[in-house]
């Protein structure tokens, strides 16, 4: 890459690093201290950049007040289009135990929050347009990048959002790809989530009296050996895809106000897992289900994603066959194989917007959400090689 050097990729990281850019349903004092948190500041450096490296169109499209994503494109020397979709939120820093923002190289790597998760994959775009704009030279496809807000927490809102603009614009994208640490994997199947809230309804006395209470606490524990039972159930199912089982998770309980009441009230949110042929509102109509038929007193179950721009009360599974051209390219150019995850991202919403879907990128997605974050510099020059090959420039 005539142009580009190891530091240059470390830095054009770094600074994005060193934008905060925490999710605001993550914020803490420790965010607050180095400014307002959400997506915005980023939004507008990302703006200034593709600018200034000559993108044909910026547009920053505000989700929520304050939380714009941002979308250019950059004319290629054909018509083919592709699309790269880098979230630009980043989790919590309240657990740190590094200078969250500080974006230092050392030990070979790029510190702080972002780094790995994932603005690596932006920085090495950047440091590709520029070079690219200075040699005066463009993309073989029309590129068109993505700076979505929202995907670490509140249901994936600027993928949300992306999704019926690029259908607005009649966008015919035909290779997508999502950056995500895989460990330069291209992945192909990731399971769907129904979220949902049940609420036990129960009646207040003393703890000396029972007898004149109804006890929430103790009315939810049969609801939350249901799930049990239907996790294990899932568990007996033969896999259809790569992708493997659905699975049930008890995430969070609630309830009680003091240890000589009888808790008039008990919550428990509770994450479905879903695989691809599984549809999410008739996942959603069975959880609920489950837990009204095992609760003794009535109970309210209540879904805690935002409706899918279809309608569907959570996220649907994405699967494409694991031979597909670009899951190939990318497996051939990293020489690894093509792989399935567990974690959700953008491409849950993104299924069928682009001819093929894709989620790559440097690092291991076990070493997110830490309490320290960093990306090693080898893995961004690897990077930028293999976006280079990609995208052909000329």
């Amino acid at each position: 890459m005539p142009g580009i050097d190891e530091q240059t990729l470390a830095r054009s990281v770094a600074e994005l690093v060193r934008i905060p850019s925490v999710n605001p349903l993550h914020a803490g004092p420790r965010a607050e201290e180095h400014g307002p948190v959400g997506e915005s500041a980023l939004a507008l450096r990302l703006a200034e950049r593709f600018h200034t490296y000559g993108a044909d169109d910026v547009i920053l499209d505000e989700v929520s007040p304050g939380r714009p994503n941002v979308y250019a494109r950059f004319r290629g020397r054909s018509e083919r289009l592709v699309a790269v979709d880098v979230h630009t939120d980043t989790v919590t820093v309240e657990h740190m135990t590094d200078p969250p923002f500080d974006g230092r190289l050392a030990e070979g790597s790029v510190w702080g929050r972002g780094a790995l998760d994932s603005k690596a994959t932006m920085g090495v775009m950047l440091s590709l347009l520029d070079a690219w704009h200075r040699d005066g030279l463009r993309p073989g496809p029309t590129l068109l990048l993505v700076g979505s807000v929202g995907e670490e927490a509140g249901g994936l809102l600027g993928a949300t959002r992306f999704r019926p603009w690029a259908e607005h614009q009649r966008l015919a994208i035909d290779q997508m790809l999502v950056a995500e640490p895989t460990e330069f994997r291209p992945v192909h199947g990731l399971k769907g989530l129904v979220l949902i809230d049940v609420t036990v309804h129960g009646a207040a006395a003393h703890s000396a009296r029972p007898d004149l209470g109804v006890n929430a606490i103790e009315a939810m524990a049969p609801v939350i050996a249901a799930f049990a039972a239907e996790h294990e159930r899932l568990q007996t199912l033969p896999p259809d895809t790569e992708v493997g089982t659905g699975t049930v998770s008890v995430t969070q309980i609630s309830g009680g106000t003091g240890a000589n009441v009888i808790p008039d009230r008990c919550a428990i949110s509770v994450g479905r897992r879903i695989v691809p042929g599984e549809d999410p509102d008739e996942v959603l109509a069975r959880m609920s289900a489950i837990a009204r038929d095992a609760c003794p007193v009535p109970c309210e179950v209540t879904s805690l994603l935002p409706p899918t721009p279809d309608g569907k009360a959570g996220s649907p599974a994405f699967y494409q066959r694991p031979d597909s051209g670009l899951v190939r390219f990318l497996a051939d150019a990293c020489g690894t194989a093509p792989a399935v995850a567990p974690f959700g991202t953008n491409a849950l919403r993104y299924s069928g917007l682009a001819r093929e879907l894709v989620i790559f990128g440097p690092g291991s997605i076990e070493h997110a959400h830490q309490a320290t974050e960093r990306i090693a510099v080898a893995d961004l020059v690897r990077l930028a090689g293999v976006l280079e090959a990609w995208l052909a420039p000329g």
